[in-house]
């Protein structure tokens, strides 16, 4: 049985949970399968969207599947303008693709379609979003967990901002179409469920140190998949079908749970903290950006390495006056943020709060720390696998997502680990490390490690 079948009864539903809230899962049509394109005619006709749209896509989605969906679409009588979007080499979502979808969109149409992957879904979410028409997505590759999303990550100014959104009626895909896709597509998206490594053990960090509330259904859904994924590692190297089924699943259920709760917290973590800064960096440079996936499979080496880093150490070694007196001023933090983020530093300041450098609140929460160390931390931290494993699961599945072979300079993984937890405010393995007095210590270390 699929993992996706396990919580099919979710699916158009809502349920009162065992964490206390009462969730909706209101994505109601998920379709893997050959040919699936003939059936989006059916899925928009049972739900009874009108027969105007507009088609978001871009050269090579309008090629792999756009022009034969508008094809079929228009054989069974809708009317479908398409927006193409024309950003070279690749699509960056920001304000000129937005500005270019809206002007295409016309008030009388009744709804959207997405045809591509992830930055055409986020984008094309966006804009059902403020408009108010429903969309649905017809996905061209398993490389990202933003399918069933609920929330879109945007380059707006420079600066990388997630925002609520709304989730797709439906997700269809064809296998055939999945399983050709090209291969750093397919190895992103593999690196972005591993991100779940971290990605589930930073939301319970937030849970014992910072008071969130976690649900265990969200997290068994994201830590099903993950196992699912890394059980079918060498049939995704191999493009089995059976392993980019469970791949695409796997990615479309980790939307699910990050819907169900209504944020990112079930699948994203420090590991997409760092993903986000080398993003952010790579675009104020004006290079060429990474996938999404494959910068996420990057940068769960170095947060599994500091996870292994820190289950070893001994509570009888913090110490709480000693940190309280050298922690760095808050305006001499602010300072370096404007050296490192330079543009958007304001943004970056403006995320953070102030009394986290408070001593009393400072001092306070690594009481906190240490009392919690032994009956709640240590076990979480050890829990983590170890990093060759890690590195055994990207071996078997064909990725090589080292910064040499990305071409991603040291300095930058070295700025990525230091200040990548400004730019979101959770609390994530990279924040423990930090309030230890352990991050900077560590980084050269670390990066080592997950070079090796």
């Amino acid at each position: 049985m699929s993992i996706l079948s396990s919580y099919k009864d979710m699916f158009g539903s809502s349920f009162h949970c065992k964490c206390g809230v009462q969730h909706a899962v209101p994505l109601k049509h998920v379709v893997i399968k050959q040919n699936a394109e003939e059936g989006v005619p059916s899925i928009l006709d049972s739900e009874k969207l009108g027969k105007r749209g507009l088609m978001v896509c871009d050269d090579n989605t309008w090629k792999f599947a756009g022009k034969r969906i508008s094809e079929v679409l228009s054989n069974n009588g809708y009317d479908i303008k398409v927006c193409l979007l024309n950003q070279k080499p690749m699509v960056i979502p920001d304000e000129s693709a937005i500005t270019q979808i809206l002007l295409e969109f016309e008030p009388s149409m009744d709804f959207l379609i997405a045809v591509g992957s992830g930055t055409i879904n986020d984008l094309t979410r966006f804009i059902s979003h403020r408009t108010g028409k429903p969309y649905i997505v017809f996905a061209t590759a398993p490389s990202m967990d933003g399918y069933a999303s609920t929330v879109s990550p945007l380059l707006i100014n420079g600066f990388k901002r997630t925002y609520i959104t709304v989730h797709p009626l439906a997700i269809i895909a064809d296998i055939d179409m999945l399983c050709s896709a090209p291969d750093d597509m397919i190895l992103a998206g593999f690196g972005d469920i591993l991100g779940k490594v971290t990605s589930l053990a930073d939301w319970q960090l937030g849970v014992i140190l910072a008071e969130e509330r976690l649900c265990p259904v969200a997290k068994n859904m994201v830590q099903s998949a993950l196992e699912e994924v890394v059980s079918k590692a060498s049939q995704i190297a191999q493009r089995k079908s059976e392993g980019i089924q469970a791949l695409m699943e796997a990615l479309i259920l980790s939307g699910v749970a990050m819907m169900m709760v209504g944020n990112s917290r079930p699948a994203s973590g420090s590991e997409h903290h760092i993903s986000h800064y080398i993003e952010m960096k790579y675009f104020m440079e004006g290079r060429q950006p990474l996938l999404h996936g494959t910068k996420v499979g990057l940068a769960v080496l170095y947060t599994v390495a500091l996870y292994n880093e820190l289950a070893s150490l001994d509570p009888k070694n913090i110490d709480i006056q000693q940190l309280v007196k050298t922690k760095i001023p808050y305006e001499e933090w602010c300072q370096k943020i404007k050296e490192v983020f330079g543009p958007i530093a304001q943004e970056v300041i403006g995320l953070n709060d102030r009394q986290n450098w408070d001593s009393v609140v400072y001092e306070r929460r690594l009481h906190n720390i240490k009392e919690k160390w032994e009956t709640h931390l240590k076990p979480l931290l050890s829990s983590v696998p170890r990093l060759d494993t890690v590195k055994e699961w990207l071996q078997r599945a064909g990725a090589n997502f080292t910064p040499q072979a990305l071409g991603i300079e040291q300095n930058l993984m070295e700025e990525a680990l230091l200040y990548a937890k400004e730019i979101r405010p959770h609390y994530t393995i990279l924040r423990l490390a930090d309030d230890l007095g352990f991050l900077e210590e560590k980084v050269k270390k670390i990066i080592n490690l997950a070079l090796v």
